[in-house]
């Protein structure tokens, strides 16, 4: 039975946890990480979030009908199209809107443009699309509009189409954003699965947790935890500066953080990986606040960090150039590639190890 702090849920159920029971949930059947998972019939908030049923969804649902095209198949951040193309798209609902480090429009232009940047491509065109409530503020709205110009101008990318609806009140919960981004791929730059090796890499470019444990904070009026939410251009001009096609693989840990992406990379692969949990970065604030919801910071989602898998000859490079970074200055060398696990591992500081297992749902829905 999983036990989780009910309160932390934004809508909370008056049956057990949105129905998962023993690590199941009741309905049809999907194949998720060699075993077997029951979808329900309806869905279910858990779904959203990252996780086991997340992707036991996506397998159930989208995979099954798109992945044809081979482009989708691998489920990329941003699907690189002919031509150099890059092309990715992300819709935003966090509550609240407005979070220490951040809101929704900045969330809408950093989410985006970070998918581009970690699939190993340069953004330049963002769309913009709205869903708004009847009655929503525009004093609320021209504040969020204003974060994005702010942070797509820094950026250097334009806002080049969009769409607003308008919906009746209480049809959605103030304002749900869109954004689809174009961007062209690095010359000279190769990412997959099929590059990794026995004995590469895991490197991650800071503090692990940060934006999830900003959200619950923000919710429960603690002081103190403020969101990562940042763009990784410069982190990845450092990484490919000093290793070129010596970085095998790159994302950011959104939903279902560090542990779900590391997964989901490895997924397919001739490796599995070791992770040193003592390496592992997690600011004083998150781990004090994981630690008073039982939530493991591995599975907190970030907004402004970069997981990456690299030649074992430029991680500690990489690291030091991230750390002279605002916002790098926990990056750390956490894990290591290894032919013979067929899972992710990780080791104790006694000694110990535990295997990295997915969580079925999410404890922090609607925190992007």
């Amino acid at each position: 039975m999983s036990f989780v702090w009910k309160s932390l849920y934004f809508c909370a159920s008056g049956r057990s946890l949105y129905g998962e029971r023993r690590r199941c949930l009741c309905g049809i059947l999907a194949q998720q990480g060699g075993c077997m998972m029951e979808l329900p019939e309806k869905i279910m908030l858990s779904q959203g979030g990252g996780g086991a049923a997340s992707a036991a969804l996506i397998e159930a649902e989208i995979v099954s009908r798109f992945a044809q095209n081979g482009i989708l198949a691998g489920l990329p951040d941003a699907a690189a199209l002919p031509e150099g193309m890059i092309f990715s798209t992300d819709s935003f609902v966090v509550t609240p809107r407005f979070f220490p480090g951040g809101n929704i429009g900045k969330l809408a232009v950093c989410g985006t443009v970070n998918d581009i940047i970690v699939s190993g491509g340069i953004p330049e065109y963002l769309s913009l699309a709205m869903i708004l409530e009847e009655g929503f503020s525009r004093k609320e709205l021209g504040e969020i509009l204003d974060s994005v110009k702010e942070m797509a101008d820094s950026e250097g990318v334009q806002i080049v189409t969009g769409d607003t609806k308008v919906v009746p009140a209480g049809a959605v919960d103030g304002v749900i954003l869109n954004t689809a981004g174009i961007g062209f791929a690095r010359k000279g730059i190769r990412l997959g699965r099929e590059y990794l090796q026995s004995g590469d890499k895991i490197i991650v470019s800071g503090g692990i947790g940060e934006h999830g444990m900003a959200i619950l904070a923000a919710r429960h009026g603690i002081s103190g935890a403020e969101s990562d939410c940042a763009s990784l251009r410069k982190f990845a001009d450092e990484a490919f500066r000093i290793a070129g096609q010596g970085v095998k693989l790159m994302r950011d840990p959104t939903r279902g953080g560090t542990g779900a992406v590391l997964t989901e990379l490895l997924k397919g692969s001739s490796c599995g990986a070791f992770l040193e949990e003592e390496a592992i970065p997690v600011s004083e604030k998150v781990r004090t606040l994981c630690k008073m919801t039982g939530i493991d910071p591995l599975f907190v989602p970030c907004e402004g960090r970069m997981v990456a898998i690299v030649s074992p000859e430029f991680a500690d490079e990489i690291v030091k150039s991230w750390k002279a970074l605002p916002g790098g200055e926990l990056a750390a060398v956490i894990g290591t590639l290894d032919s013979n696990a067929e899972e992710i591992v990780l080791g104790g500081a006694w000694g110990g190890k535990r295997k990295l297992i997915l969580p079925d749902g999410d404890p922090l829905p609607r925190i992007c």
